[in-house]
């Protein structure tokens, strides 16, 4: 209680601060902006959300009506329309500083590239949280020593609209959950649209930390990212007669800045009234935040629902995590998993949006980019704004009431079109059952072999897979490789979607031929007719039958055993982990390595060039002198690796 009645006298000051100094802008408003489809059923009249929108669009806009300066900070900056928005604004003579991610600036060149070279193109100078400038004759400028934490997030995902520009009107901020990739818009997310001169002033403040100055040109040796920063000059604003408090994290390393966790931690406590609701892509129940949510709900003093993200749900229930539990859907909470057709990428949280009384009693919307998480407070710079005004948190709500309609199954989400003439890029196969294409720029869309049955590499938990799985995944990536994939649909139309996947049949071409995928697994032994497809053409389940009697009469593929077919089964990859496990870094191979969650080709690569350069480790903790392998990360891997005894020091 001390903690939040110290930070309660943070707020009084803060907003002393911000009486003094009034508002500059004469029109100030947030315009909130959804992806995905609200639930306009709970709308208060004439506050219909604005959902389905193409929120890069009003990223673009905003850039283009840009008239001094566009100051854009992104975890991940890929998509063209903003790389294009960026270099008309250059060329019109607007200033154009952006900063990004070291770790993701490079993760996928595929998708990155085209934006370091349509930026150098057009004289814009960029710049990294490890103090790396790149400048736009090609040269990239090192510090002989990275920034401090460069291995933790940049997570910021925000754009500051002529901060330069004397006059007030012109100020804009963007802000929001969602990254600028070409993902970004398909996950389902939320951003706003704030024109207000004091959250601007405030968001440019942040970026001149970062960029190390207020320049054209950054100085790494003044910028300041992640602990190494300062609080801003103002935490509370009024756009027109709205509440808005505005936070920024990391917590810097001498606690002077105002704590994120326990402001939101404060407001559970001592403002909800009546309900509380969530949309996370990731909440950890062992932190502040979520503790407060579970504690009120436990004692009945509050509704609690929430959707999260099903990749974290269901590490939850693994885990038996208190938000997975049977009881999270028990008398006044209803806890789930999303069912959205990528990511829920969403972090927001609503106070009182369904208090009986609104008039009395304004909700709360808190928003940004910050996920409740442990590194998002301690860790990662993100900034997350809390809004108090119940118009803005109905249209949340709307929002959260149709992902939670999607997460019932009561409603289905919008889907990308597949064109049945068209030869897709094959990116990735899940397993024997499903492949992945790409259907629109970096967008890879699961589509499920239709009339058939192969073994699954996963039956329920990381380590077990069904007789064959393996083996029925390593020929559908033989059968498929290097190869164009059409989908279709019985009599060639288009195919059925359920679930966040097409349902199809799979042509797969090159040069020499075409082959039909669900007919050849099933004539290798690696699938059994799905007899309970009763969608398909009659004459057509019987080929299909023909072709599995052919493969047990030959026995090939899993009727080499019969009798194992449907069983499961350890998985080689488990097998392979219980012998490894703790791996030691001294002698692990790449493809060892990648048997570490979080630990892929590259990264695996990394720690293989790290040992080769500088020698044996000598303690589990020199991972973290290697690029992108942060404290957080570090965490990850620690549980799953060692330093052979002769090699470790204290």
């Amino acid at each position: 209680m001390r903690i939040l009645l110290t930070f309660g006298i943070m707020i009084l000051v803060a907003f002393s601060v911000a009486a003094k100094r009034g508002d500059t802008s004469k029109v100030e408003w947030i315009k909130v902006y959804f992806n995905a489809p609200s639930d306009h059923s709970y709308a208060f009249e004439g506050n219909t959300s604005n959902d389905n929108w193409d929120m890069i669009g009003e990223l673009v806009n905003l850039i283009d009506a840009a008239k001094y300066s566009v100051d854009l900070v992104a975890y991940d900056l890929q998509n063209m329309r903003v790389g294009e928005a960026l270099a008309r604004a250059k060329r019109r003579g607007c200033r154009v500083r952006v900063i990004t991610d070291v770790i993701h600036r490079e993760h996928a060149p595929r998708f990155t590239q085209p934006m370091w070279d349509t930026l150098r193109a057009n004289g814009i100078i960029s710049f990294d949280d490890s103090g790396t400038i790149y400048w736009p004759d090609g040269r990239m400028e090192k510090l002989p020593k990275k920034l401090p934490n460069s291995g933790a997030n940049l997570h910021h995902k925000f754009c500051v609209i002529d901060a330069i520009s004397e006059d007030p009107e012109d100020k804009f901020v963007w802000t929001g959950t969602m990254n600028v990739t070409y993902t970004g818009p398909w996950n389902t997310n939320a951003t706003l649209v704030i024109k207000d001169s004091g959250i601007n002033g405030v968001y440019l403040e942040e970026f001149n930390q970062m960029w190390g100055s207020k320049g054209d040109t950054p100085k790494p040796n003044q910028a300041r990212f992640h602990k190494d920063k300062q609080n801003v000059s103002q935490n509370i604003h009024w756009v027109d007669s709205i509440k808005v408090e505005v936070y920024f994290s990391p917590m810097n390393r001498d606690k002077t800045k105002p704590s994120i966790s326990e402001r939101v931690t404060q407001l559970i406590y001592e403002y909800c009234k009546h309900d509380a609701r969530f949309l996370a892509f990731a909440i950890s129940s062992n932190v502040a935040i979520s503790q407060a949510l579970l504690d009120r709900s436990a004692r009945g003093e509050i509704i609690l629902q929430g959707v999260i993200d099903p990749a974290f749900y269901s590490r939850y229930k693994k885990n038996n995590d208190p938000w997975a539990r049977p009881e999270s859907r028990f008398a006044n909470r209803y806890i789930l998993p999303g069912k959205e057709i990528r990511k829920l990428h969403s972090k927001t949280l609503l106070l009182d949006a369904a208090y009986p009384y609104p008039d009395r009693h304004k909700a709360v919307t808190i928003t940004g980019s910050y996920n409740f998480s442990k590194a998002a407070e301690d860790v990662n710079d993100e900034n997350i704004l809390i809004i108090y005004d119940s118009y803005i948190t109905n249209q949340f709500y709307q929002d959260f009431m149709g992902v939670m309609s999607r997460a019932k199954g009561e409603t289905f989400h919008q889907y990308p079109e597949l064109d049945t003439e068209q030869w897709y890029e094959r990116s990735r196969v899940r397993d024997g059952q499903i492949l992945e294409v790409e259907l629109t720029t970096n967008l890879f869309y699961p589509v499920n072999l239709m009339g058939i049955k192969s073994p699954r590499t996963w039956a329920g938990s990381s380590d077990s897979t069904y007789y064959y799985g393996e083996e029925a995944k390593q020929q559908l990536k033989l059968l498929t490789k290097d190869r164009h994939i059409r989908i279709r649909g019985i009599d060639g139309q288009a195919p059925s979607h359920r679930y966040s996947r097409y349902y199809g049949f799979i042509e797969a071409a090159n040069e020499i031929d075409t082959l039909f995928i669900n007919m050849e697994m099933l004539l290798s032994g690696h699938a059994r007719v799905d007899e309970r497809a009763g969608y398909m053409h009659q004459d057509t389940l019987i080929n299909f039958r023909k072709y599995e009697e052919e493969a047990r009469f030959q026995k090939t593929g899993m009727w080499q055993s019969p009798d194992s077919v449907g069983m499961i089964v350890e998985t080689s990859e488990s097998a392979m982990r219980s012998r490894l496990f703790p791996l030691d870094l001294n002698s692990a191979t790449s493809q060892e390595l990648q048997l570490i969650p979080t630990v892929g080709p590259g990264r695996a690569q990394l720690i293989l060039d790290y040992r080769k350069e500088n020698g044996l480790f000598q303690r589990p903790e020199d991972l973290l002198g290697i690029k992108g392998i942060g404290p957080a990360t570090f965490e990850k891997i620690k549980p799953y690796i060692r330093v052979s005894a002769e090699n470790e020091s204290d």
